[in-house]
């Protein structure tokens, strides 16, 4: 076979093999592994013609996933020339590598190439635990197989004999990991060999159980490197590079080829493997941990009176050789779900024994004293390590209705950075700081555990949808039917508070009225939605959550506090936008009769600017002020927009600190030009390259009519992919069509940008029925740009 064929025959055989069947997967990967080893034999041969005189004394070894013949259709080749330096000398094991190495990168294969003695394998071994990992999976392609053999050997016993010593080397390599990886299960774009979960962490895993220390569950590692291999197989089939990094352009097309009906269905398969596999590795590293501890740890005394180290515990809970079991004789009601608030309070992991006994146990409704124990475990600071354990057994599923649904779900906003489930528990997290601030703390906890069981595959408003799921999974957790009402009041209502402070006008009462609407006119309501509100945005996301966003919204919840209580609202000093510049910046419009520009001083540490912009309001000064902060390429991180006495006076928020920024002047100057021809349609074109083409549902934009949200205004929302150019062109739109913006408010979450816009027509009203239809579409079009 020619060597530039090799890539393109190893591709056509993959693909012509099908992952239609999924039981196929390490077959195929054999058959993919003979392909290469027949083709680097032939290679072998030939170096043998271009180097005389080479008879034994040498030999070609594979390593990677070519030495454990698991290869992917274009992964790259690990390869080791072993040589006999007492037979081969150093000049003839240059040319041999030569001979072999030239062709391979010819071919197009990434190689990754080394030329060692038997001891320089030990040596390196013992120097690298890389290397050291990496060499376990020695294999013989070409050459001297005695010589093969025996490296293998002397480095399979030498890490066996050096097991103890190392296993804080891998501890220390997989604390590494944590670091520098994120995790494969809630990756947006998941390195299926690199994050935590990934097929890296199988290796690690092998290796532990190659040194006796301690070994692992093999059918749980075996299904989650086939489920994982599949994936990095089809990948590569697909873009034909030995990347193992799934982006979001291919996923619709791996998750075809491996059989999942969309994406996201292939993604929560992928979750489950990744999170099999961290668990995995978690409890096979604490069993090394816990073979080479001095002494032991499970039993105390000595000879004949050595007993079994144990601590038992009220309810049936026990503690030993520093895990959480339960005494399986124990009658008591209270038993597993003490033993999970033990294990979430003290970080102390639950026993391999304890959760498969859990995972079979029959599970009823929980009773009043079952669901408070179950509350004070989701107050444990450790309830992430402990539900981990939970779930990737089952048990989680089991004991929370509809949890399953939502079980490794990949969150559709870039702005999440957790899977459904996870994201549920990190909001529990979040909402432990809040405790002491709401009466009623366990439907805090309780609200936050469940407030995302409506995001099943299908659904619209998960909010919605969410609220009578939540309500039946609160029964079962034994809640009574009025506070079952309340958490699922908070579950419909989880985006109201933010969805209000951020995107509508405060100053309109109808903001407010909808808000006490929302719960129900209560004051205990209010606050657990607010505690709710901030830690669901921290659980997802630093993008989700900032000072200025939480400036809004306690300024709305102060106006319904008060409105509750039949006060008058205190002044605040400190708002978003700031009152004290748009008063300045009026005051300056009124006397120059011309544009102003004031930067706020920064008020947080945050690299996020204001920028203050006043102006004669009229025609087209909304989308002038949008198409200089384009031109000045400053990247709108939310905006609110107003009229007051006839004068715009539009505060933006603009990455950067003001450092970065162009001086007040240059912008003030920009905006004067621009104000001056604004009339002018080619003064008006934006010289930016073309938005790129939508790839996804996800990118499509979406214009919805906001009925109700205020009497003076028609209310639209633009809900699009975010580009420099939209805000303006949405803003050039409006003129065109003779409107005017009374107030705006622009955000932007992740990929996202979220633009609520009060139109009026040039007499102030709001607007008639066929001209809402002609905005409509008119803004769907310049969102699609």
């Amino acid at each position: 076979m020619p060597s530039e064929e090799l890539s393109s025959r190893r591709i056509t055989q993959v693909l012509h093999e099908g992952f239609a069947d999924p039981s196929a997967g390490p077959s195929r990967r054999l058959a993919q592994s003979d392909l290469v080893d027949d083709w680097l034999r032939t290679l072998w041969e030939r170096a043998g013609e271009a180097v005389p005189g080479r008879g034994s004394g040498a030999a070609l070894a594979a390593i990677g996933s070519l030495g454990r013949r698991s290869l992917g259709p274009a992964s790259d080749l690990d390869l080791v020339l072993l040589v006999d330096p007492a037979r081969v000398g150093a000049e003839q094991a240059a040319e041999l590598a030569g001979a072999l190495w030239y062709p391979i990168w010819d071919s197009g294969t990434s190689l990754d190439h080394s030329v060692r003695s038997l001891e320089e394998c030990e040596q390196v071994a013992a120097a690298d635990l890389r290397t050291a990992i990496a060499l376990l999976d020695l294999r013989h392609i070409a050459g001297d197989a005695q010589l093969v053999e025996d490296t293998a050997a002397r480095v399979r016993a030498r890490w066996r004999r050096e097991a103890r010593r190392r296993v804080g080397e891998v501890v220390d390599l997989a604390a590494d990991r944590d670091r520098r990886y994120g995790s494969l299960a809630h990756a947006t774009e998941p390195n299926l060999k690199s994050d935590r979960g990934g097929l890296r962490d199988i290796t690690v895993i092998r290796a532990l159980a190659e040194s006796w220390l301690a070994d692992h569950d093999h059918e749980v590692v075996d299904a989650a490197s086939r489920t994982l291999r599949d994936a990095r197989d089809a990948l590569q089939a697909v873009t034909g590079a030995s990347g193992t990094r799934l982006g979001r352009a291919d996923k619709d097309a791996v998750a075809a080829l491996t059989g999942h009906a969309t994406a996201d269905d292939h993604h929560a398969v992928l979750a489950d493997a990744a999170r099999a596999v961290t668990w995995e590795l978690h409890r096979t590293v604490r069993a090394a941990e816990a073979a080479i501890a001095p002494g032991g740890s499970a039993t105390r005394g000595a000879g004949t009176a050595r007993r079994p180290a144990l601590e038992r515990l009220p309810h049936g809970v026990i503690v030993q050789a520093g895990e959480v079991s339960v005494d399986p004789s124990s009658r008591d009601l209270l038993r597993d779900v003490a033993a999970v608030r033990h294990a979430a309070t003290t970080g102390l992991p639950l026993a391999e024994a304890t959760l498969a006994r859990m995972a079979q146990e029959t599970v009823a409704p929980l009773l009043p004293a079952q669901r408070d124990v179950l509350v004070d475990a989701l107050a444990g600071e450790h309830l992430a390590d402990a539900y981990e354990a939970l779930d990737v057994k089952g048990v989680f599923s089991r004991w929370v209705p509809g949890w399953s649904e939502i079980r490794n779900r990949p969150q559709r906003s870039a702005v999440h950075r957790f899977t459904v489930d996870r994201h549920q528990i990190e909001t529990v997290l979040e909402a432990q700081r809040f405790l002491s601030r709401v009466s009623r703390p366990d439907l805090l906890l309780v609200t936050a555990l469940l407030h995302d069981l409506g995001k099943r595959p299908e659904a619209r408003d998960h909010a919605a949808e969410g609220a009578p799921l939540a309500e039946a999974a609160a029964r079962h957790l034994g809640f009574d039917r009025a506070d079952s009402r309340t958490i699922a009041t908070l579950v419909r209502e989880h985006l109201t508070l933010v969805g209000l402070a951020t995107g509508r006008d405060l100053a309109d009462p109808t903001t407010l009225r909808e808000l006490l609407r929302a719960v129900d006119e209560d004051l205990d309501t209010l606050e657990l939605l607010r505690a709710l509100t901030e830690a669901d945005a921290i659980a997802a996301g630093p993008s989700a959550w900032s000072t200025w966003r939480a400036d809004l919204v306690d300024h709305l919840t102060d106006l319904g506090r008060d409105a509750l209580r039949g006060t008058e609202t205190a002044p605040r000093t400190r708002l978003a936008p700031q009152r004290s510049a748009q008063e300045a910046v009026l005051a300056a419009v009124r006397r120059s009769d011309s544009a102003q520009v004031i930067y706020p001083a920064p008020l947080d540490d945050e690299p996020i600017s204001q920028l203050c912009l006043g102006a004669p309001d009229g025609a087209g000064v909304f989308a002038a002020m949008a198409r200089v902060l384009v031109r000045l390429r400053l990247d709108v991180h939310s905006a609110v927009v107003s009229t007051q006495d006839g004068i715009a006076v539009n505060t933006w928020w603009v990455t950067g600190t003001q450092a970065d920024l162009p001086h007040p002047s240059v912008v003030r100057s920009a905006l004067d030009r621009e104000l001056a021809h604004r009339d002018r349609a080619d003064a008006r074109v934006l010289e930016l390259p073309p938005a790129p083409p939508l790839r996804t549902t996800e990118d499509a934009p979406v214009v919805t009519l906001l009925p109700g949200a205020s009497r003076e205004a028609t209310v639209v929302q633009v809900n699009a992919r975010n580009r420099p150019s939209l805000l303006a062109d949405v803003a050039e739109t409006i003129t065109v069509h003779g409107l005017q913006v009374r107030s705006a408010h622009v955000m932007t979450l992740g990929r996202r940008a979220v633009d609520v816009l009060y139109l009026t027509d040039q007499h102030g009203r709001a607007l008639d029925p066929p001209t809402v239809g002609r905005i409509v579409a008119a803004l769907m079009d310049a969102a699609s740009t």
